[in-house]
């Protein structure tokens, strides 16, 4: 359960308390969004993980928005608030143009919005939408070995597609080599290959990932690119390392993320050694 899902599941009854104060002053402004929310959290501490806490904030202001607008309709299927919540998180942080007290604002008046609907909430959406997955192999060092090793790979992730989540593939599921990606790229974008052309498609569709998974099975200067853009300066979505053992991380600075990001480390020898973790990761996953 992530820490979204636990602050929203362990956190309501505080939210609540504060939402039943003595009548306040109507509409609610920006500024009384803002303060509510410093109220409730600690302030940034200008590291990495201020991201979780962003989150936090605006599923909370979200959901405030909603009780805000109508207790009432707050009796809907289980989830289901829950559940939009996190979406309009992740959404808004997509936005890196915005400060946070404007993503903060837009939360609470998507929140409101919600509390007014009397329908679309038949049930959680997170349950039913397509996992954005992009997926990360080597490709410049890569050769026919790798490829076939890569193509096992891909076909023990698919064996998830739609377990529980139907699966979007955002970067295809083709096993590539140095001789085959650069034309692969130009048929799906439509563009020729260049560096700048290259990367600007792949990081635009690494920022609406759900998920980021990293086939590692030689070395590759462009994954861990990828993967710092996607935790430093993306959406930090859930990340998996699937590692060959004839290809063991030996930078130090890619072990041990769990401070920076939600991330899985699996081995295998043979593609199918991967599938109870393959299968785990997946269910964890929240749209």
């Amino acid at each position: 359960m992530g820490s979204i899902d636990r602050f929203i599941l362990n956190g309501s009854a505080e939210l609540a308390r504060c939402l039943d104060a003595p009548p306040r002053r109507r509409p609610w402004a920006q500024g009384d969004v803002v303060a509510l929310m410093e109220h409730l959290y600690p302030p940034p501490s200008g590291r990495p993980g201020d991201r979780a806490l962003q989150r936090q904030q605006l599923s909370s202001a979200y959901l405030a928005g909603v009780a805000e607008s109508q207790d009432a309709l707050m009796l809907r299927p289980r989830g289901a608030l829950a559940a939009a919540a996190i979406d309009e998180a992740r959404a808004l942080l997509k936005n890196r143009a915005a400060s946070q007290g404007d993503r903060l604002w837009h939360a609470f008046m998507a929140g409101a919005r919600a509390g007014r609907a009397t329908a679309g909430f038949a049930a959680p959406a997170a349950a039913t939408a397509e996992l954005k997955l992009f997926i990360r192999q080597p490709l410049t060092e890569s050769g026919l070995a790798q490829q076939a090793l890569i193509a096992g790979v891909l076909e023990r992730i698919d064996q998830y597609n739609g377990a529980p989540h139907a699966f979007a593939y955002l970067t295809g599921h083709q096993a590539e080599s140095a001789d085959t990606f650069r034309a692969s790229f130009e048929a799906e974008a439509g563009q020729p290959f260049t560096p700048q052309n290259f990367r600007s498609w792949r990081l635009a569709r690494l920022a609406e990932a759900d998920a980021f998974v990293n086939i590692r099975v030689g070395m590759s200067e462009s994954s861990a690119f990828e993967l710092s853009y996607h935790v430093f300066r993306g959406a930090c979505t859930p990340v998996l390392f699937l590692v060959w053992k004839h290809a063991p991380i030996k930078t130090t600075l890619l072990k041990d993320l769990g401070n920076l990001c939600d991330v899985t480390y699996l081995e295998f020898d043979q593609p199918d050694d991967l599938d109870p973790g393959i299968a785990d990761f997946f269910r964890r996953c929240k749209r």
